[in-house]
């Protein structure tokens, strides 16, 4: 059953309003830096068994202002190619460095826009992949497609290919949204690409859908989400958007159309949800919903729910292989990052050596808090050993008394109400976040 999302007081709201992350990793990507010699490789060479791979694809036709991924805008898509071998020569080296046998598990192209890529390119990049890790017969194989960029006969070498789950970044259907953000995509593009892939076969439809643009308000965001809602997706992320212009200055544009407080923020989420349950979606984690029977919902319903850089996960302890210009790896205690300049990149990669900027390494101190984040971030519960982070129980009290967790010996479990707030939770047992206040910025949380 979709859990109750209870309504949320502005008091609550404006006392708990912090920069804290979205704990895809913990340590965060903000703590990545100078990796010692020879720690990629190794952590490459530790672990067998299936593995996981992301693939980024930096370019976009134009620039969505709300933007916080790592983008580059081109006309031509015949950048594409060349940046295809590149890739394939990655992996190359990256394979050279891991156990032999290895096989994906699951594959993610996300962007930028991989839909940028030519059919042939894109084609070319899965098949040098499967050719150099076999798929497993049971492979998560999935691609983020903008409905701008492809027609019917794009999304069938897509199926041919072997994609099995598709996902929209749809964000909103309102005009004046839409062209607030400078991404103008008519609902009539997403459902005819919709209609096109259900003709073909039943695969799994994902939609981004993001709260707290310019202009949205309750009534134009419920319309959003009935138009949603008839095209009955699979999957929908509900994202709140994360304002960090001082990383990403094309956000300031958005500046001027005005942003949504927090109190009004904190409305859409709970319609959302209201919308979404009553439709037949089920809640996952802390912004993610299912239809019943979803692999998700069984993962949180057993309690193995896992989050990584794609956002939640069933393939809970696979190796992840980044690829491509700042993607992220987390594979044998490390995470490494590939650099995020396109020529260096390139360069680093031609000349035979991964092309890696920074990362972590990760300590038994890490790993645990970085088990008991992610265990609350998807699963609302985690046991503790006796006596084990007595500071962090401490400065779980002000929440207890509000009613966002509740404390026994062991066990910190979080309510409905506290899910609202899951990353004020986590951020207790988060040991840089207080070090670094004022040091460094995350997007506000309510």
């Amino acid at each position: 059953m979709s859990t109750p999302v209870l309504e949320v007081s502005e008091e609550l709201v404006a006392r708990y309003r912090t920069r804290a992350p979205r704990y895809t990793s913990y340590p965060t990507a903000p703590q990545f830096g100078p990796l010692p010699e020879g720690a990629v490789a190794a952590a490459l060479g530790r672990n067998d068994g299936p593995l996981s791979a992301y693939v980024h694809i930096p370019f976009c036709k134009s620039l969505c202002h709300y933007c916080g991924c790592h983008v580059e805008i081109h006309a031509r898509r015949s950048v594409g190619a060349g940046y295809v071998d590149t890739v394939l020569a990655e992996a190359d080296l990256v394979a050279a460095r891991l156990q032999p046998g290895r096989q994906l598990d699951q594959l993610a192209l996300g962007g930028g826009t991989p839909t940028f890529l030519e059919p042939d390119d894109m084609a070319r990049l899965v098949d040098g992949l499967r050719a150099r890790w076999p798929f497993t017969p049971t492979a998560d194989i999935s691609i983020e497609v903008d409905p701008r960029t492809i027609d019917a006969a794009y999304l069938d070498r897509l199926v041919d290919i072997g994609f099995g789950r598709y996902s929209f970044g749809v964000q909103d259907f309102d005009a004046a949204v839409l062209e607030a953000v400078h991404r103008a995509q008519p609902a009539d593009l997403t459902l005819s690409a919709v209609r096109t892939l259900r003709e073909r076969g039943n695969f799994d439809l994902n939609f981004d859908l993001m709260y707290g643009l310019p202009h949205q308000t309750p009534e134009s965001f419920r319309t959003t989400l009935d138009v949603v809602v008839a095209m009955r997706p699979t999957r929908i992320a509900l994202f709140l958007y994360a304002h960090v212009p001082w990383m990403k200055p094309a956000q300031k544009l958005v500046e001027k159309h005005g942003i949504p407080d927090a109190a009004l923020r904190s409305r859409l989420f709970v319609l959302a949800n209201e919308v979404l349950g009553a439709a037949g979606y089920e809640t996952i984690g802390m912004d993610h919903f299912a239809l019943p029977g979803d692999a998700l919902l069984a993962a949180q319903a057993s309690g193995t729910l896992q989050r990584n850089f794609m956002g939640y996960t069933t393939r809970a302890g696979l190796d992840q292989i980044g690829l491509g210009v700042s993607a992220i790896g987390s594979f044998g205690g490390v995470y490494a990052q590939d650099l995020k300049d396109r020529e260096a990149w390139t360069a680093r990669v031609t000349a035979g050596e991964l092309p890696i900027e920074r990362g972590f390494v990760l300590s038994a101190d890490d790993t645990r808090r970085r088990s008991v984040i992610m265990e609350l971030f998807c699963n609302f519960q985690v046991v503790l050993a006796p006596g084990e982070f007595p500071d962090e129980r401490a400065r779980l009290a002000p929440m207890l008394a509000d009613g966002f967790v509740v404390l026994d010996a062991d066990t910190v479990t979080v309510t409905p109400l506290g899910r609202h707030f899951i990353r004020n939770v986590c951020a207790v047992f988060d040991r840089y976040l207080e070090a670094d206040a004022g040091a460094r910025r995350y997007s506000h949380t309510a």
